[in-house]
Order: C-alpha cells, then sequence, then structure tokens
C-alpha cells in the first residue's frame, strides 16, 4: 500500500508513518512544507499552491493520500484558513482525481458542527446541525462537503473524518498496550469520562485511517472518531447533575477506581457517539475504560 501524508511533519502525521510502515508493510510518503526528518521519503509542497500539489502528487501511482494539513484555529488570518484549508484541499482532492489516486481520507473536527456543550442534542454524532463559531470551523465543514462533491461528480473515494483530535498520553507502547509503569492513569480515565475525547496514543489514531483505507465497502462518508462514551441522551441531566451514578451503570466498579486513583468527576455537558465508526470501519480504541479499569487492577496485584 502506498500512501502519501500531507501535514506530515504535524503530531498526527509523525505518529502514523513509523507504525503504518513497521506494522502494515505501508510505503509512506510526506508532504509539508518543514521535513520531519524521520526517516521516510519527503516532497515539500505547499498546498496552497496546486502546481506545487500536482507535482508532488503526479507520477507517485498513490494507493492513498491522508490529508491531515491545515492551519488550526488561532494560528493566522481568515484568508491564510481559506487558502490552506478550503483552497488547499481541493487541490488535494483535485489532483487525487487527475491521477488516478484510490482514496482521500480527509481530516476533519467535531468543530465543523459544534464545539460540544452548545450541539442541539447530546450525544453529539454525524448527524448535529452545523453551527460554526470561528473560521476554522467552517473551513472543515466545507472540506466536507468537497469530499461528498468529487465522490458524487467524479467517481472519488473520499472519506472525512469528524475528528476529535489526538493527544498523546505518555505512557503507551507502540502497540497501544499500556506501560503500566509510565502511564498518567488520572489523564487516560479522564479521556473517557467526557473530559475531552481525543484519542491517546498513536496506535488507536493509525487504526482509524489504516481501517478508513482498507475497507472495501466504505467508499464514502463522514465519520465521527474519537473517544467515544455509551451514554444515552436521556441520562443528560443526571450526567451533569450526578455523572457517578450515570458512569457505575455503565462501568460498574469505576467510583472505586477512580476514587482509588484520586480522579474527580466534574459534570459531564457533552460527549461523542462514534457508533458509526464502530459499525462501519471497525474503528474504536484498542482499550474501553472497562478493560483499563480490569488491567489496571490485574498490575497492581502482580
Amino acid at each position: 500500500m502506498k500512501v502519501m501524508i500531507t501535514g506530515a511533519n504535524g503530531l498526527c502525521g509523525r505518529a502514523l508513518a513509523p507504525i503504518l510502515a513497521e506494522y502494515y508493510d505501508y510505503e509512506v510518503i510526506g508532504t509539508d512544507i518543514k521535513n520531519p526528518d524521520n526517516g521516510f521519503p519527503f516532497v515539500n509542497c505547499d498546498i496552497r499552491d496546486a502546481e506545487d500539489v500536482e507535482r508532488a502528487i503526479g507520477g507517485k501511482d498513490l494507493d492513498a493520500i491522508i490529508h491531515l494539513g491545515a492551519l488550526l484555529p488561532g494560528l493566522g488570518s481568515p484568508d491564510m484558513s481559506i487558502d490552506i484549508n478550503i483552497k488547499g484541499t481541493c487541490n488535494i482532492l483535485e489532483s487525487a482525481r487527475k491521477n488516478g489516486v484510490g482514496k482521500v481520507v480527509f481530516t476533519s473536527s467535531v468543530w465543523a458542527a459544534s464545539r460540544g456543550p452548545t450541539a442541539a442534542y447530546q450525544p453529539t454524532d454525524e448527524n448535529i446541525p452545523c453551527v460554526h463559531e470561528d473560521m476554522y470551523d467552517i473551513t472543515k465543514r466545507m472540506g466536507e462537503q468537497f469530499c461528498d462533491y468529487y465522490y458524487r461528480h467524479h467517481g472519488l473515494s473520499a472519506i472525512a473524518f469528524r475528528f476529535c483530535g489526538y493527544e498523546p498520553i505518555e505512557g503507551f507502547s507502540s502497540a497501544g498496550d499500556i506501560l503500566w509503569d509510565e502511564i498518567d492513569i488520572k489523564a487516560l480515565a479522564a479521556r473517557y469520562l467526557g473530559m475531552g475525547s481525543k484519542l491517546t496514543n498513536a496506535w488507536d489514531l493509525t487504526q482509524a485511517f489504516r481501517l478508513a483505507i482498507e475497507s472495501k465497502d466504505v467508499q464514502h462518508g463522514l465519520f465521527l472518531i474519537g473517544v467515544g462514551s455509551p451514554f444515552a441522551s436521556e441520562e443528560a441531566k443526571d450526567l451533569r447533575n450526578a455523572p457517578l451514578s450515570v458512569l457505575e451503570k455503565h462501568y460498574p466498579g469505576v467510583s472505586d477506581f477512580l476514587n482509588e486513583i484520586g480522579q474527580d468527576v466534574p459534570a459531564i455537558t457533552f460527549w461523542h457517539n462514534t457508533q458509526k465508526a464502530e459499525k462501519h470501519l471497525g474503528f474504536s480504541p484498542k482499550l474501553s475504560l472497562n478493560d483499563i479499569m480490569r488491567q489496571y487492577y490485574e498490575n497492581k496485584g502482580k
């Protein structure tokens, strides 16, 4: 599998490349405006420039492109956000179409729809009405629409991830297993308690993209990717006022576990439904909170 990663020098790009190559024998080519110097083939490319993009993609015989390159919120002017996130994405899709790339996986954001607590309903999912609060949100929503357009009008396989984000927690092996002598257990537990739904390790991050690339059944669509929660919409009031009662229902024994590790539970005001990605792509984080609790007590009993 020959794959190009845009934004290869970013946090996600640097995490994806080695796992795709080492565990799955992918041939990885990176593109960015700065070389990550990670030992993988690299093409310098400014995605705002259509000719630059064509030079990067043309003649490579790519099976897939993972499009991570973007201007993040607060890092530039609105016109720069439009140039990078909108024009840049369009340039990637157009060149992919011209050059017969098998599939493009575009990294959108949950902010393309809402900022969580202000969402029209809970849990947020792929069907939530979009209410934009920033230029970044708009540009990511437009990227999703470009993917839809190129699929419907040109037959380009284009999948959009409505991404919760990636903030690695120290203490994981490259295969996504917990290193119990190193893990920040409080930070890890918090990701499952509605305190941010960002993926916790490079293994989970890589699996999401790999499964999307390799799926023969899924050629198009929008998928919410992150650490999801099993809570129902009917539990929203209790999650705000008595979150432990709801957590105990879904994760028996969690009250004692959280008390033991010293993790408080604030009101849970929003959470994400990631069942579509699990059903259609087969993706969910390697470990559930129940897995983490079980392994914690097994490790403690050694």
